[in-house]
Formats: C-alpha cells, sequence, structure tokens
C-alpha cells in the first residue's frame, strides 16, 4: 500500500428478526462484486474485507441512551487524538529507519499492517467487552500517551547522546584551519622522545605553541617570530611536514618561555597569523578516541532502543486507533440502526479520485432502509453537510514519505 492511501469504513443494518450472518455475506458478496467500489484490476489489498465489530449477544456494553450520545464526541476526540500521536510515531520511526518496517503485533501474532486490517478482530485480552466503551476508551487513552511520554523521553535521551557525540567528533574539512588539532597532530605525525629534539616541549618554563600560516608566508614569518616578543626562542621554529591542506596552509610549532605564549598570541592575531590554543598530549588523545568510541557505541545503542521502542509504540496505538474506529462503528450503528446491534462493517481503499462514484454504489449497496447520517468529518473531502443513508469512517494510517 502506498503513503497517503485512504481506508473507509463503513456499516449498514442487519435484520433484527433474524440471523445476520448471511445478510452481512450477502452485503460482503454485494460490495466485492461492484465494479466501482471493487474495480476489477486492483489488487487484493483494496478490499473490501469484513471489519468484524462486536454486536448482537456479542455486543459492547454502553449503559443508556445519553451514554451514546456523549460517547460520539468522546469518540471522536480521541481518534483525533490518537491520529496525532500515530502519526508523530511514524514520522520519528521513519526518520530513525527510513527502512522502517510497520508491523502489528497484536493477541500474541505479528502481522503486517493489511493482514492485521484484513483479519481485524477485537482483541478481548485488551479491551474486555465485559467493560463498558467509556473504560475501555479512558484506559486505551491513558496507554497511548503513556506511550507517547515514553518515545518522547527516550527520543531526548536519545539526541542528548548524540549531541554529546557531535561535540567530541573530528571536524572533517579539507581547511587545516577549521580542524581540531588533536585530529591532526596525533601521536603517528607528532615525534616525543623525550628529547630536546621533540615537537612539542612543556617544562616548568618551557611551552609550545602552534601557528597555522597561510601559503607563502612562511618566509616572512621565519624573519620575524623571534622577535615578535621578547623570549622566543631562536631557531624553535619548526613545520609539522605533510600536514598542508589544500589551499596551502601549514602547521608550524614555536618554543618560549611561557610568560612569553599569551603576548605572541596576540601579535600573531595582530599580523592576521593563526595561533592555536593547543596543547599536545598523548594520553589526552587516546582518552578522546576512547570517549569517542564509548559514545560512538552508546549512540548505536540508543538509536537500536529507540528504533524498537517506536516499533512497539506504533504497533500499540495502530491497535488502539483501530479499536476506536470500531468503537465509533458501533456507538453511530446503534444510534442509526438501534436496539438490539445488528448490523454489518466492512473497510475498503477506495479508488482515488472516484469519490462520488463510490458514494453512490455504496448508497444502492448498503442504503436499503438505512437512515441518513452525516458522514465521518476527517473523511474523504466532501461538504460535511452531506449525508449517507450508512455509516461511514475514513482514515489514512500512514503519512510520512519514504
Amino acid at each position: 500500500m502506498s503513503v497517503g492511501q485512504e481506508f473507509w469504513i463503513v456499516a449498514a443494518g442487519c435484520s433484527k428478526e433474524q440471523g445476520s450472518s448471511s445478510e452481512k455475506e450477502a452485503y460482503l458478496a454485494a460490495l466485492k462484486s461492484n465494479s466501482t467500489i471493487a474495480p476489477r484490476g486492483r489488487g487484493a489489498e483494496d478490499g473490501p474485507w469484513k471489519f468484524d465489530v462486536p454486536d448482537g449477544d456479542r455486543s459492547l456494553l454502553f449503559g443508556s441512551f445519553d451514554n451514546l450520545i456523549r460517547l460520539t464526541d468522546d469518540l471522536q476526540k480521541a481518534d483525533s487524538s490518537v491520529d496525532s500521536i500515530l502519526h508523530r510515531l511514524e514520522r520519528q520511526y521513519v526518520e530513525l529507519d527510513p527502512k522502517a518496517d510497520f508491523k502489528v503485533k497484536s493477541q500474541r501474532q505479528e502481522k503486517p499492517f493489511l493482514e492485521y486490517l484484513k483479519n481485524w478482530q477485537w482483541d478481548e485480552a485488551k479491551y474486555p467487552k465485559t467493560r463498558s466503551i467509556l473504560d475501555n476508551l479512558t484506559l486505551l487513552i491513558s496507554v497511548v500517551t503513556k506511550l507517547d511520554e515514553e518515545a518522547r523521553n527516550k527520543t531526548a535521551q536519545y539526541n542528548e547522546f548524540k549531541t554529546a557525540k557531535g561535540n567530541l567528533a573530528k571536524k572533517e574539512g579539507a581547511s587545516v584551519t577549521g580542524r581540531d588539532l588533536v585530529d591532526v597532530l596525533t601521536p603517528d605525525v607528532v615525534k616525543i622522545n623525550g628529547t630536546a629534539d621533540d615537537d612539542f616541549i612543556y617544562t616548568d618554563h618551557i611551552t609550545t605553541v602552534v601557528v597555522i600560516l597561510a601559503r607563502g608566508t612562511d618566509q616572512e614569518f621565519l624573519a620575524s617570530y623571534e622577535t615578535i616578543v621578547e623570549k622566543v626562542i631562536p631557531l624553535s621554529a619548526r613545520k609539522f611536514p605533510g600536514l598542508d591542506d589544500k589551499d596551502g596552509n601549514s602547521l608550524w610549532r614555536v618554543l618560549m618561555f611561557k610568560s612569553a605564549a599569551e603576548a605572541f598570541k596576540k601579535h600573531c592575531r595582530e599580523k592576521r597569523i593563526i595561533a592555536r590554543d593547543f596543547e599536545y598530549s598523548d594520553d589526552g588523545y587516546r582518552k578522546l578516541k576512547a570517549q569517542r568510541e564509548q559514545l560512538e557505541d552508546s549512540v548505536k545503542r540508543q538509536h537500536e532502543l529507540v528504533r524498537g521502542l517506536y516499533q512497539a509504540a506504533w504497533s500499540d496505538a495502530m491497535v488502539a486507533w483501530t479499536h476506536i474506529k470500531a468503537m465509533r462503528v458501533f456507538v453511530e450503528s446503534v444510534l442509526r440502526f438501534g436496539m438490539p446491534p445488528c448490523f454489518a462493517s466492512f473497510i475498503f481503499a477506495p479508488k482515488p479520485g472516484a469519490n462520488v462514484a463510490v458514494r453512490k454504489a455504496l448508497a444502492d449497496v448498503l442504503g436499503k432502509g438505512g437512515q441518513a447520517g452525516p458522514q465521518d468529518k476527517a473523511g474523504d473531502g466532501q461538504d460535511d453537510e452531506e449525508y449517507y443513508p450508512y455509516v461511514s469512517l475514513a482514515f489514512t494510517p500512514f503519512n510520512v514519505p519514504r
């Protein structure tokens, strides 16, 4: 099925004097044989299929007629709320995994979404029919809200790990001026033997300053660096070979007394020479490398954890959403067709662009003796004032491009 594909759930009243099973089968056969509702050549994934909402002796509990009226508004609000949460979970899941596999786990079985829809049944374990619709709805909304909150919290934690990783990550770039020197001056390019010929020397009085020279400025720098400030050690400027970037910028080090370092850096900046605040440490590099690897591992583990959470949360939210649809079909059918509850409900994907023709065909098949009622306002984009002689709800399971 495609992203943005819309499904309609429709229901029609059945005779109350006789068994409704054969009547429901007759409705389904009529829907399947109608070329407008089920055009030849369209895949079996478009329906129609039974949407087996409990009715008759196994129907849902609602109490009084006044409760039904209140449930109409409560269910519509809950439908909208779960719709929003479900599609937010869908979006986040796709962002985490562009190849996300949307499967529904229900009643100890995991199925692709369409397979779940084709064989939908009321989940008695989660929403027992001995409990009223209102109580089931209250529980359902509470569970979905907690799923949403947990997903938000875990995502925030995951984003914190990603931010920490980003702060410690290598700043890759063509220019040495924009890179972190800890990733340029690494143990494999720096000479440290504990002798006076080391690239970096740090003592109680001596320090090493790293400067970046633009292409063609090295001779001018070498002629003047010893006199930029006092206490610069003569002949101490040394270039790090093989580290020039594509723009010709090169890395050098200069030795001086610690007391001269800040003044030296200030004068370099005034002459538009880049003097970097950097202190080489072999142990520091290894610790940073280990920290990066640890964060990388943490981010991967968090990614899998959050991905699994969204997969499960989306599944549970979808199960909740389909049950809200079933509750709405039940309530609307009882209000439309009367007591005892006896109706047939079906689900299918209408052919895009054929809504008017499909509505007419549905009225011909399902509207015999039916009382006209309003369509679902979230439905097929028609005028909200339009009425049909059958119950009608619409929903779009997926709306995130991928």
